[in-house]
């Protein structure tokens, strides 16, 4: 096929239609409630409500055992959400076969094992690992600082991803820690049947955070890997920030998305990340903070889309905290999410603290609410590693 041209330049026009529909098409709906299971290569349990699942072995059995844990959940999302926002299957199936070419056999594996687990084909699960670059639609912020903007210096990062729910995804918020037998092990903040990674931490503290750029990309493409994938191949394969600069100089994306990455080492880092090209920019000690949001900073790789406002409004906030020069604590990034988040779409906020490989997360209460935070401290996330010398234990689940 080539060369993959979007059907309409401003795709992001019929989001609003298509939130809409799903609010009326998904009015009474609900997903089956998880529960908590063990089972031979993982085990799901409820941490004050959160679903925190943990799956090992080869990539075949991981993908085994989250089928077996959510599989029915991914099945009662996958269709209530994609009959709305890409009816088109075989259309998107089409461009999905483009993109399967590129995929490394590890993600076939894990997402045949996952289809052999749960009633999703794995003609579904491709294409349900590739809509996000197909179909875009995400609205995030993300800041990071360290060193002398935060208490103790310890670098510390918060985003929001803001994803219009059609009524259901924001039933679905799950966490999923990942125990390869060939790699660290690596969380990510996502949804049943999502096997890419957009929000994540791993053992070497390397944490990560997506955020979409919309308008009309002539040279986005189908040449290349799904950008979920891509992210999670960070967290698989690096174990630092300037390790995954080097993979992403390879450019194996295919959509324009921002990411900003950070690590046990207080080293963060912004990339912007157009087609067939990488934009990164670096804090140091005398710049220890960076923020960003949908849009493109760069003069030469800026496209104008109707998202601009909202985007650039959210980044103006948190520039403006930063330039205060005023320390960040966890409690100021989680005012910053509040002040940051679309209301009407505001699905998940995450606090990533990759010194001490712990997270917090809020689902629920979120947009114009505070949120309801939970801590899923190293203890639970990633059971046996050992804490940073001179970390103390965060062993203590808390609710906010």
């Amino acid at each position: 096929m080539g060369r993959w041209k979007k059907k309409l330049p401003f795709r992001e026009l019929t989001i609003p239609v298509k939130m809409a529909k799903g609010w009326l098409a998904n009015r009474g709906k609900r997903i089956t409630p998880f529960r908590e299971l063990e089972i031979e290569h993982g085990s799901l349990k409820l941490v004050h409500g959160i679903p925190l699942v943990h799956v090992r072995g080869t990539p075949r059995e991981m993908g085994r055992a989250l089928g077996n844990l959510v599989g029915l959940q991914a099945v009662e999302t996958f269709h209530s959400y994609m009959q709305i926002f890409a009816p088109d299957f075989e259309g998107d199936l089409v461009h999905a076969r483009e993109m399967e070419k590129r995929l490394p056999d590890w993600f076939i594996e894990e997402m045949r094992g996952f289809s052999e687990s749960s009633e999703l084909t794995y003609d579904e699960m491709l294409v349900g690992q590739t809509f996000l670059d197909i179909h875009k639609v995400a609205a995030c912020s993300t800041i990071a600082a360290h060193d002398k903007l935060t208490p103790d210096g310890e670098i510390l990062m918060g985003r929001n991803l803001d994803f219009p729910s059609l009524n259901i995804a924001h039933e679905a918020n799950i966490v999923v820690v990942y125990e390869p037998n060939d790699a660290p092990g690596y969380a990510s903040v996502t949804w049943p049947g999502l096997l890419g990674a957009l929000t994540g931490v791993n053992t070497h503290g390397l944490a990560l955070s997506m955020m979409l750029v919309y308008g009309h990309q002539k040279n986005e493409h189908l040449d290349g890997q799904p950008f979920p994938l891509v992210f999670r191949r960070l967290l698989h394969e690096c174990a630092s920030v300037r390790q995954a600069d080097s993979l992403l100089q390879t450019k194996p994306h295919c959509t324009a998305t921002n990411l900003i990455l950070a690590d046990a080492t207080r080293t963060a880092a912004r990339f912007q990340l157009p087609p067939h090209d990488v934009v990164v920019e670096y804090t140091s000690k005398d710049n220890p903070a960076t923020a960003c949001t949908n849009h493109y900073h760069e003069r030469r790789i800026k496209k104008f889309a109707f998202t601009w406002f909202s985007s650039a409004a959210r980044y103006s906030r948190l520039r403006k905290r930063i330039a205060t020069g005023q320390q960040i604590d966890v409690q100021d990034i989680k005012d910053m999410l509040q002040a940051t988040g679309i209301p009407s779409i505001n699905l998940q906020r995450v606090i990533m603290r990759p010194e001490k490989l712990g997270i917090e997360v809020s689902f629920d209460n979120n947009g114009t609410g505070p949120g309801r935070w939970v801590q899923l401290p190293r203890e639970l996330l990633f059971p046996g590693i050992t804490a940073p010398a001179g970390v103390e234990s965060q062993a203590t689940v808390e609710v906010a």
